[in-house]
Order: structure tokens, then C-alpha cells, then sequence
């Protein structure tokens, strides 16, 4: 326990999320400022205004905002007053009331948005000879770089206009529209030219972006519409790269356009690949090397083949890569069809700093014990252990000694943070108000000006405040490795609890599920859909609430803990019933689905020890992700003092 009232943290722990929040929060400001929580009642009166205020200025009722804010001075959240007040106004700013505002509150996140919103308002006004002098570096975004580039094309400043435009234009997808006046600018130069759009073309190829592609090729004049077209042809019947590499000219342009239609035709039909592959190769008279990455590109799509001809092909040009992530791969079809000659011989192929890697020492100790060398085994087993390592755990398994997982702890030192007092009682704020991406966006603000002994009592202040996806954020951010107490909050822990007894699962194996998942950020959204602390994609929310007899009222309720903890742990409940209580199975499902760990068994056909099935999982995010739930459940299990193993007696007694 850090140096905080036991009352306080007692209180927050027994009271509701908010109540929660609210407690620890005045008891660090207390801390921080030195005053006492007697000021509790009025800063729940400002809050209550703050709202008030910001429900104002949102239906565009300036006089009650005005009224509102000007009681509110002292308040945490005051600067985003500020920052919506002046937002309204910004329209009409000049860049001297833009550099005043967003040099007064320079550490505040929201001033990017403040000098991003500015570019456009600059850009409408044509203000060209401003835009440059307000924004004196290449800005981020597309849109922003556009109107820069473009500002410079009107100030005078050709050529880094027409260097700026072609970087633009240059891209395999489609450009923003604030581009389109930088582009004819482009094109009155007589810079846009058959060339350009032509290597344009490929980037489209290689991005598979048909749609651009026929757009780019209408573009084209003269005689270069012959090439636009054959880059087309290509594209649609990539059959056709072994005759266009004989007849075309040897030039870079047809080089790159071979090799594109090449892999094309790899992704569509290998065997065909196959078959063109020499005719490819010597038609355009590549490199050595270049022989090779194509050699390479089209083995890592025959990797799963079980065509014999196909196999002997691939292994032969793997044989002179020097890929390490493809003689990986080679390794693990050789896992998993249990033929330990050929792991030795794929293991021994590897580049030394590759066969250094744990991993690769932790399956040269199995194949020692394979091949009966037990006492060479155990020595190379022995090398390995305690570390904070899936495989280092798995050696002192194979050795029977106990896990040993390095630990490192530390105490708050207040004084260290109080430079970022008053970002940190904003984050308290903010979260208690529920706007969790903003507080988010001011931690991590807070984390890139903090040193590493700051983000440590950092992440020891997060935790205290129950800040837990912050607190993970913080070690993160300062690799903090060691400090498990930080890295895996006991978050959420009476809906956790509650789950953990109904479902019959482990609390530790819901925990570490759900910090692999989200890191115990609510708002948490894959790139695919996957939503809130144990990412249940909304369709999986549907169905599982459907067999569980809960009404689901769509994916917004899935930035509940409660609800989603509810349906995650009702999910991986049904999945451990499927796989007849086999966490690695479960864990498998849960992230690459249950019908693809059932291919996965038929294929390794129970010649696989536990170990070796994880290894053999062909995604390389599943096989992670299984590495790091097992042991995350360890993490926990050492924190809340329960025996410490990695597999129990069935995982490890079954085949896979």
C-alpha cells in the first residue's frame, strides 16, 4: 500500500466506479496541493457547473456558457472552457490570438487540434503568406500537408510546392481532395506527367487498388497508354507475367511491374507461379538477390502445401534464404508434422542472431531430449530459466523446478510528479466525468514529458487512483518490465470476481484475458470491430447473449465493464466447454476463432505435445497471444499469491 489514507482507498474499493474515482481523486489532490478534502463539496459544485456549462455551449447559449465559466476559474477542467470558447471564435482568430492561446496552454493536447483547425480556416481565407508563417514545418495529416504545399506553391516557393505534390501523389490509394488544387498546379507545370502517373499505376498494382488503377490508366497520352494498358492486363490475368518478362525490355519500370504480376499470380495460383518462376527471373535479368526475394515471396505462399513437387520446390530455394521469419515458418511445418530431423535441419539453417532467440534455444534442448541426450537437454533447459519468458517458463517445466518470475516493486515518491499536478487532477476529472478518451489523450501527453523515473511513480500513481489502464500505459511507456503490480492492475475486480464464480473460471485467467485483450481500456475498438475490455466482436456479443438468456441492446453497451465482462467471460466459458476445459485451445478460439483451432488439430493430428501445437500455430498474433495469456495467468496468480504453473495436468497430458 502507498501513502494514501486506508480509508480513502477503502472507501473507493467498496463504493461504485464513480464514487470510486471520485474518492482516491480528492484524496491525491489533497496530497498534490497540500489542502485539505474538506474542499470535496466544492469541487463537486464545480463540476456540476462545468457540465453545466459545457451543455451550454453546445446548444449555442453563449450568454449562460459565459456565466457559467466565469465561476469556474479555479476548476481543473477550466482550459477546455477556454479551448471551446475560443474554437467558437476561431473563424475569425488572427495568427496572433491562434499563437497566444495555443501558447498558453502549450501542454494541453488540445492544441494540436487548435493549430490543425487553424490550417483550414487560413486555407479558406487564401491566406497563403500566413499559413507558411503560422505553420513553419510540414504538419501531419494529408489534408493539412496539401494546403501547406500548396500555400508554399502560391508564396513563390516552387520547388518545394512540386517536391510536396509529388510525394502526395505518389500513393497507391486515393488522396485527399484538399489536394486537388495542389495537383492541377502540378499538372499546369507539365509536372504531372506520363512517368508520374505510370509509377503511380504500380503503387495502385501493389496496394490491389482496381479502382484507381482504371482511373490512373485514362490519365495516360500517346504512347504511354499502350504501358497503362499492359499494366492492366497484368493485373487481371497475372498468367501472362512469364510471356510479358521474355518479350518486354529489360528497364526498372518492367522489373518492379513483373515483379508485381508475379506475386500476383503467387497469391492466385501457386503452381502456375511455380511453373513461370525461371521464365520470370532470366527474362528480366535480376539480381542474385532480387532472384531471391521472389524466390522468397512465392516458398512463403507454398508453406502450407501438401503437394510433394510443390514442398520439394519450395524447400530447395528456402535452402539459400537468409529470411529468418520464412525459415521460421519452415521450422514449424516441420513441428508440426512431428519430424524432428528436419527441426534440427530448418533450426540449423537459421542466422546466428535468429538462433540465439530463446524460442530456438528452448527447441534445440527438445531436440536433444528427442534424440535421448537428456543431461545435454537439461543443461540448455537450465540456461534458460528466470526470465519473464513463455519459454523460460516452459524450460523450468521441463526441469520440474519451480517458476521464477523476476519482480520489481517501488513506492510513490509524490514529489517526483508534481510538475504534472495539474494534468493529473484534469485526468482525475475527466475520468470521473466518463470522458475516458480524453483523459487518455492528457496521459499520454503527460507520459511524453515525463523522464523514466516519472513514468514510473507515474504508473505507482495511476494504480493507486485505479487508473488501471493508465497505470499499464505508464509501464509501457517507460518499459517497465519488472513492475507487475503496475502492468497488471487486479482491475474491475468485483465484476471479475463475481463472473469468475458464476462461470467457474479462474479470476487470473479473466484478468489476464482481458489485460492481453485491452489493457482494461473500456473504450477499447480493434481495427475490426472488436470492442471494450475483453473485445468481443459485436456479432459474438449477440450470439453469446442470445445462448446466455441476456438482452443485448447493441455494441455501444460494450463499453460497460459490467456487460462485457458479462458476455466475454459467458463466451470463453463456451469455448473451454468445446475444448474440453484446454485453456491453450480456448485462448486460440478466442482470438482466431474455434472453427480455425479445429483445422489446426486436424492437421497436427495429435502428434504434438502442448508446447509444440502453440509453436506450430501458423498465425504468428494467435501464437502470441496464447503465449502471453498463459502467462499473464502466471503474473496474476503471483500477485495474488496462489501456485505458480504454466500448463495444468491435462494440457500437458493431451495430444494434440
Amino acid at each position: 500500500m502507498l501513502s494514501i489514507e486506508k480509508s480513502i482507498i477503502t472507501k473507493a474499493y467498496k463504493g461504485s466506479v464513480k464514487d470510486a474515482l471520485r474518492s482516491v481523486r480528492f484524496g491525491l489532490i489533497a496530497i498534490l496541493s497540500g489542502s485539505l478534502p474538506a474542499q470535496a463539496l466544492t469541487l463537486e459544485e464545480q463540476r456540476t457547473r462545468y457540465e453545466k456549462a459545457i451543455s451550454a455551449i453546445e446548444r449555442n447559449d453563449v450568454e449562460t456558457f459565459s456565466t457559467l465559466k466565469s465561476g469556474l476559474n479555479s476548476y481543473p477542467l477550466y482550459p477546455y472552457l477556454d479551448y471551446r470558447e475560443f474554437m467558437r471564435e476561431l473563424s475569425s482568430a488572427d495568427v496572433k490570438d491562434v499563437e497566444a492561446f495555443v501558447g498558453r496552454y502549450d501542454e494541453l493536447p488540445f492544441t494540436n487540434t487548435v493549430r490543425a483547425r487553424y490550417l483550414n480556416v487560413l486555407a479558406s481565407r487564401g491566406k497563403w503568406a500566413e499559413l507558411i508563417a503560422f505553420q513553419t514545418t510540414v504538419p501531419r495529416g494529408e489534408s493539412y500537408q496539401c494546403q501547406y504545399y500548396y500555400a508554399h506553391s502560391q508564396a513563390g516557393d516552387k520547388a518545394l510546392a512540386l517536391s510536396g505534390a509529388k510525394s502526395l501523389y505518389l500513393s497507391g490509394s486515393s488522396v485527399d481532395s484538399a489536394c486537388d488544387k495542389l495537383f492541377d498546379n502540378l499538372q499546369d507545370k507539365g509536372k504531372l506527367d506520363n512517368a508520374l502517373v505510370l509509377e503511380r499505376m504500380l503503387l495502385a498494382f501493389d496496394n490491389r487498388n482496381k479502382t484507381l488503377l482504371t482511373y490512373l490508366e485514362k490519365q495516360l497520352t500517346d504512347s504511354a497508354s499502350a504501358s497503362g494498358k499492359q499494366i492492366i492486363a497484368l493485373y487481371n490475368k497475372p498468367q501472362g507475367v512469364g510471356d510479358f518478362a521474355k518479350k518486354s525490355k529489360v528497364t526498372p519500370f518492367n522489373q518492379h511491374l513483373t515483379r508485381l504480376a508475379f506475386e500476383r499470380l503467387a497469391r492466385t495460383d501457386a503452381e502456375e507461379a511455380v511453373a513461370q518462376f525461371t521464365r520470370v527471373v532470366q527474362g528480366q535479368h535480376y539480381k542474385k538477390y532480387e532472384r531471391q526475394e521472389i524466390a522468397d515471396f512465392l516458398a512463403s505462399r507454398l508453406m502450407s502445401t501438401d503437394d510433394a513437387k510443390l514442398a520439394k520446390w519450395r524447400d530447395k530455394s528456402l535452402k539459400q534464404s537468409t529470411n529468418p521469419s520464412l525459415l521460421e515458418r519452415r521450422v514449424r511445418v516441420s513441428l508440426v508434422e512431428a519430424d524432428w530431423k528436419n527441426v534440427e535441419r530448418w533450426l540449423n539453417v537459421l542466422p546466428e542472431k535468429d538462433a540465439q532467440k530463446l524460442k530456438w534455444r528452448y527447441w534445440h534442448a527438445r531436440i536433444e531430449l528427442e534424440k535421448g541426450n537428456k543431461a545435454k537437454a537439461d543443461k540448455l533447459f537450465a540456461d534458460m530459466i528466470g526470465e519473464r519468458n513463455f519459454y523460460s517458463v516452459a524450460a523450468a517445466m521441463h526441469l520440474d523446478k519451480p517458476i521464477d518470475i523476476p519482480y520489481q516493486t517501488t513506492s510513490l515518491n509524490i514529489e517526483s510528479i508534481k510538475p504534472f499536478r495539474h494534468a493529473l487532477d484534469r485526468v482525475g476529472e475527466l475520468l470521473v466525468l466518463d470522458k475516458v478518451i480524453a483523459a487518455k489523450r492528457e496521459w499520454q501527453n503527460i507520459l511524453q514529458r515525463a523522464d523514466l523515473e516519472q513514468k514510473a511513480m507515474l504508473a505507482a500513481f495511476a494504480s493507486e487512483s485505479k487508473w488501471y489502464h493508465l497505470s499499464v500505459q505508464a509501464t509501457i511507456a517507460g518499459k517497465l518490465w519488472g513492475h507487475l503490480e503496475y502492468r497488471f492492475p487486479v482491475a474491475h475486480r468485483w465484476w471479475f470476481e463475481f463472473f469468475s464464480k458464476e462461470r467457474d473460471l479462474p479470476l487470473t485467467t479473466l484478468l489476464a484475458l482481458s489485460r492481453q485483450e485491452s489493457a482494461f481500456y473500456t473504450n477499447a475498438v480493434s481495427p475490426v470491430g472488436a470492442r471494450g475490455l475483453m473485445q468481443l466482436m459485436p456479432a459474438t456479443a449477440k450470439e453469446t447473449s442470445q445462448k446466455l438468456g441476456f438482452r443485448y441492446l447493441g455494441k455501444s453497451t460494450l463499453n460497460d465493464p459490467g456487460i462485457n465482462i458479462r458476455l466475454g467471460s459467458g463466451y470463453l466459458r463456451m469455448l473451454l466447454d468445446r475444448f474440453d476445459e484446454n485453456r491453450i485451445l480456448a485462448f486460440a478460439g478466442y482470438n482466431a476463432g474455434p472453427h480455425r483451432v479445429s483445422r489446426w488439430l486436424d492437421k497436427s493430428d495429435g502428434n504434438l505435445d502442448a508446447i509444440a501445437f502453440i509453436e506450430a500455430i501458423p498465425f504468428n498474433e494467435t501464437r502470441g497471444y496464447v503465449q502471453n495469456v498463459l502467462m499473464y495467468d502466471i503474473y496474476y496468480r503471483k500477485l495474488l499469491g496462489k501456485p505458480l504453473y504454466l500448463l495444468n495436468e491435462s494440457e500437458l497430458s493431451r495430444r494434440y
